[in-house]
């Protein structure tokens, strides 16, 4: 693995933002998630909500068996480009009935939409989660909420965990609890030189203030940092990289490898209690009970 991703060749750069070059399951393990969220959502009761007014402003809620639980708010990858909410809802079984919290998975627009545009989608996931937020009384919840995201939603779960809540939920500014970012991008500045510039329109700016590595982060949250061990050489090391910061900066901070695991079957061991990513993820809630010292 290269340590400055400049170093390596325009192919090179190619390669190792290609995941599907890493992972000959690709298909597989995505048509998994989409047959397997159909199961969960026939069996498990949810409701789907509108947090705004366009069409694709919306998520789904799968309430937990007891009041009083906290909210798992899941962040859903997909290079940017592709993916929607639907795909997404496998988890909802083990989270509402075994951990017993609620469980709500948002839906944003993709590149397409947005003309290769990430501010409009990173806007979309914070009102959604503001939505979230302001109607936690109706839903009977704990005043908590874990962000849990992977690939591309990892990111946009990343430049979350940047922003000042306590401005935007000034009526609730410890609602976030803890985020846990799997195999995501961290900086934005490599993926510019990747093939993704052909459908990703990002000034020099915007890849500056949308790149989580660059920023301080939110020293309240909790974070958790997994990857996949058989991630591309660039996903290994923005992990490594993003880890290897938020030790500088102190925060409250788990990191993990799935073993044997690729970039897309580390997100499926979240769809049962006894997978990789779910006990790491049920460790970080009873880690939460927990004062910060």
């Amino acid at each position: 693995m290269t340590a400055d991703w400049k170093q390596l060749s325009v192919a090179e750069i190619e390669r190792h933002y290609d995941q599907g070059l890493y992972a000959a399951n690709t298909r597989e393990v995505n048509q998994w998630y989409t047959q397997q969220s159909r199961t969960v959502h026939a069996a498990v009761p949810s409701e789907r909500f509108a947090y705004g007014l366009r069409a694709s402003d919306y998520g789904y809620w799968f309430k937990a068996r007891t009041p009083g639980r906290p909210v798992v708010v899941f962040i859903h990858g997909g290079a940017w480009r592709v993916g929607a909410a639907e795909d997404y809802l496998f988890p909802a079984q083990w989270l509402t009935q075994q951990l017993d919290v609620n469980y709500v998975c948002l839906n944003f627009d993709n590149a397409p939409a947005t003309g290769g545009r990430l501010f409009p989608m990173l806007n979309q996931v914070v009102n959604g989660v503001s939505w979230v937020a302001r109607n936690m009384t109706q839903y009977q919840t704990a005043p908590e909420v874990h962000l849990v995201s992977h690939s591309s939603g990892s990111h946009l779960a990343a430049c979350m965990a940047g922003l000042d809540w306590a401005t935007l939920l000034p009526q609730s500014p410890g609602l976030i609890n803890s985020v846990l970012l799997c195999s995501g991008i961290y900086d934005l500045e490599p993926v510019v030189h990747s093939k993704r510039r052909e459908y990703l329109e990002l000034s020099p700016a915007e890849v500056f203030a949308l790149s989580p590595m660059r920023h301080s982060t939110n020293g309240t949250l909790r974070f958790l940092v997994l990857r996949g061990e058989l991630e591309s050489p660039e996903f290994i090391r923005q992990h490594d990289a993003y880890v290897a910061k938020l030790q500088r900066e102190g925060v409250k901070l788990q990191d993990g490898v799935g073993r044997g695991l690729n970039h897309f079957e580390v997100l499926q061991t979240f769809g049962e209690a006894s997978g990789y990513m779910a006990q790491c993820f049920s460790r970080l809630i009873e880690d939460c009970a927990k004062p910060l010292r």
